[in-house]
């Protein structure tokens, strides 16, 4: 680039070290110090020439320019700036050191025009750190092109001097950074990663929704960046020492970007997206722990335009509290064209870990080493064959999720009770499983239960993201006559008594937990906590005014450091989605998806439930003829490292007994018949039996293969009544002779279609059998 082509930016460029007699580029200059005296000279050398025509009116006057040829890092730098002007601490970090990519000097030249009017506009000091776009630099320096200018608002020479001396003692003197001490619980999290390879992304968390509405990148950007000025903890990052002698520590920095990426309709699959998102997991030392990616919809979408969102964080860092409280401020400040009003938000991380260092843990300690440990946890069966993290999720309807939560309200629990004794139930089903033909005993099962970590006497900490959830190790003693009533109470108040120790990580609670002998619960569960949304439907009503509608986010599940986590969240449309994440390499998927079937199916249950039956009786009449996984016995593949086959034949039921003792109807479907087939029916059944389908995995099972879902039935010696549809009498009455001799199924063959309610009536005419 030449003068005459430069000369309409009202600039002055100075080369560090060597005086310029003119406006000149510094391409040719070679690097230099910073030299207060050089600066004087060309300042004054610059000043003395008179090169300026009469300067028109409303042109704006000439500023100095300063290139630093030292390689800065941009947090250096920015820290030495706000040191220069204090008066910016109130003001965006982000307008005191731009960072720009150029292609040529043409860019360079638009960039530096783009200073000087800023400059113009009355700031003190600016800077811009310029990268070269192209593939490498013509002096292949070191610093990849880039080239760093400084400039002096218009003003006195002297106080342009002043100011450039300032920033060279700045710069020689970088201010330490604030560091904060990490939690016990970041502490554990971080023993977790650091130093390990990590394909699966072990405690990073995404969250995605669709936007419908116009979507503005640069004002998107602009609002995360703004939030990350506002928010102390998006600027903060990790360290610690490579020999592992000090606990890490966190590092707070002046600034950190945002990292917005957009991607066109078509260039990626989601669920690719999401996986090798997770893959690519977060550099631990480096700030802004979080991040978005935008994928456009379809061009042709029937809802206009739209995008999808996919928030991605590092659990030792953020919780999903916290980022639902950071969505918050982002939606405000999008709303004000990418601005937050106000500054940093207090409390923060750093008055969290001051309330932390004021705890003393003799009490906790107290606490726990009162706390029976558990004697079953969830059996696993590890294969180092299987790699990489499984997931899975299955949904209650509204209608489900709004009676489990009337039922459990109506024993004085709410839904995440419900989801713990749900869980509780199969891991006691799993300890009995693996003692066949002995008589059922009182067990105490274990597992991990979240708590929210914001239930302690810390002001404003409702309001303040970080690190806070904390899964706490909980057990419960579950008998066979236990009710499920009485395991809701058990379990409410279990995680009652441990709201005054959110605080305290699982790892000291285990180790202050007697005779745990080593062995930590390996399961963990989760009802997502979400803070009160106050101005949500504020919020809501704004953006519908700019033509936008958010919804809400769905978690996608993260693995953690618990071999399977059982995770709840309520949908936007009233619906309870339960989610498993499991570590292949520790439990198969098979058996992972069983556990969560089960799960559902319990929940499902629960409110049709006689208040009075036992473990036992609750077990028998909902989960009969599903099998157990009996996860320790079995390495959940066979000989050739192949998935086993699934059963042949599932037990579906549908509707649960009257009373104890009322026997089973059990439908055998048509062959072909849809799974949509009898569900209906199940709501107009009169009988007071249970209702159920035996649904075959094949097209033409063999009888035998029934064996697995009907001989627990005949084992418990209630009545069975197959009702077998035109087609299948002969294969019913071949299944009913896999019964015990002395109580054989009934069988009911029907002639032709009828409704299965009047079978009922049918039934209820035969005498009872003894």
């Amino acid at each position: 680039m030449t003068n005459r082509q430069f000369s309409s930016a009202p600039v002055t460029l100075l080369v560090a070290g060597a005086p310029a007699p003119e406006p000149c580029l510094p391409a040719a200059r070679p690097p230099g110090p910073l030299d207060a005296g050089a600066v004087r000279a060309a300042l004054a050398g610059t000043s003395a020439r008179p090169r300026r025509a009469a300067e028109r009116p409303g042109r704006v006057p000439e500023f100095v320019l300063v290139e630093l040829h030292r390689a800065y890092q941009p947090e250096t730098l920015r820290a030495a700036l706000r040191t220069v002007v204090p008066e910016a601490a109130g003001r965006l970090p982000a307008d005191l050191l731009w960072q720009r990519t150029v292609d040529g000097p043409d860019g360079l030249d638009r960039v530096l025009m783009e200073l000087g009017r800023s400059l113009a506009a009355g700031p003190r000091l600016r800077a811009v750190l310029v990268e070269d776009g192209r593939d490498g630099t013509p002096d292949g320096g070191r610093d990849g092109g880039r080239r760093l200018f400084v400039g002096v608002a218009p003003g006195p020479l002297a106080r342009a001097v002043g100011v450039l001396e300032e920033l060279r003692e700045a710069l020689a003197h970088p201010p330490t950074p604030v560091t904060v001490p990490t939690s016990a619980l970041q502490r554990e999290l971080l023993s977790q990663v650091i130093g390990t390879a990590e394909p699966g992304g072990r405690h990073v968390e995404q969250l995605s929704w669709n936007w419908h509405g116009p979507l503005d990148t640069e004002r998107f950007t602009a609002a995360w960046q703004s939030v990350f000025d506002h928010e102390t903890v998006l600027r903060a990052a990790f360290d610690w020492d490579e020999d592992g002698t000090d606990d890490p520590w966190m590092v707070l920095h002046e600034h950190a970007a945002p990292e917005v990426t957009r991607h066109r309709h078509g260039v990626s699959d989601w669920e690719d997206l999401l996986a090798a998102d997770r893959r690519r997991g977060f550099d631990l030392r480096r700030p802004a722990l979080l991040r978005t990616t935008l994928v456009d919809a379809p061009p042709d979408a029937e809802e206009g335009p739209g995008t999808r969102v996919l928030l991605t964080y590092h659990h030792a860092m953020l919780d999903g509290w916290s980022v639902r409280l950071l969505l918050q401020s982002f939606y405000r400040a999008y709303l004000t064209g990418g601005v937050l009003p106000g500054g940093e938000r207090r409390p923060d991380l750093r008055d969290h870990a001051r309330w932390l260092a004021g705890r003393s843990t003799d009490a906790a300690r107290q606490f726990w080493s009162t706390r029976p440990a558990a004697t079953a946890v969830l059996p696993l069966a590890p294969d180092p064959r299987r790699r990489g993290s499984g997931r899975a999720r299955r949904r209650l309807t509204p209608y489900e999720a709004v009676r489990l939560r009337g039922w459990a309200a109506a024993w004085g629990a709410g839904e995440s009770s419900a989801l713990q004794a749900a869980w509780a139930l199969l891991l006691y089903r799993a300890e009995q499983t693996d003692r066949p033909r002995r008589p059922a005993r009182a067990v105490r099962v274990g597992f991990a239960v979240t708590v929210s970590g914001r239930g302690i006497p810390l002001d404003g900490v409702d309001r303040l993201p970080g690190a806070l959830r904390n899964p706490l190790p909980i057990s419960v003693r579950v008998q066979p006559s236990t009710t499920v009533p009485q395991l809701l109470a058990a379990l409410r108040d279990g995680v009652l008594d441990l709201s005054a120790y959110e605080w305290v990580a699982p790892g000291q609670a285990h180790r202050w937990t007697p005779g745990t002998r080593g062995q930590r619960p390996n399961s963990l569960v989760v009802l997502e906590h979400q803070p009160a949304a106050a101005h949500h439907l504020r919020l809501e009503t704004d953006l519908a005014a700019h033509g936008i509608h958010v919804e809400s986010p769905v978690p996608a599940g993260t693995l953690t450091s618990y071999p399977i986590t059982l995770a709840a969240h309520y949908d936007a449309s009233g619906g309870l989605v339960l989610t498993t994440t499991h570590d292949r390499a520790l439990l198969a998927d098979r058996d992972a998806a069983e556990l969560l079937n089960q799960s559902a199916h319990l929940l499902r249950c629960f409110p049709d439930l006689p208040s009075g039956l036992g473990t036992t009786e609750v077990l028998r009449s909902t989960l009969a003829g599903q099998p157990a996984p009996r996860l320790g016995e079995h390495a959940g593949t066979d000989a050739d490292g192949a998935e086993p086959a699934a059963p042949a034949v599932r037990l579906d039921v549908l509707r649960r007994a009257a009373r104890p003792g009322a026997g089973w109807v059990l439908l055998l479907p048509p062959p072909g018949a849809p799974h949509t087939r009898y569900p209906g029916a199940a709501r107009g059944w009169p009988g007071p039996q249970a209702l159920g389908v035996l649904r075959p995995a094949g097209d033409d099972p063999t009888p035998a293969a029934y064996r697995a879902a009907l001989g627990p039935l005949v084992e418990s010696r209630t009545p069975i009544a197959l009702v077998a549809p035109p087609g299948l009498g002969v294969t019913a009455c071949e299944i009913a002779r896999l019964g015990a001799p002395a109580h054989p199924p009934l069988v009911v063959l029907l002639d032709e279609e009828v409704d299965v309610t009047a079978v009922a009536d049918l039934l209820g005419g035969l005498p009872r059998r003894r």
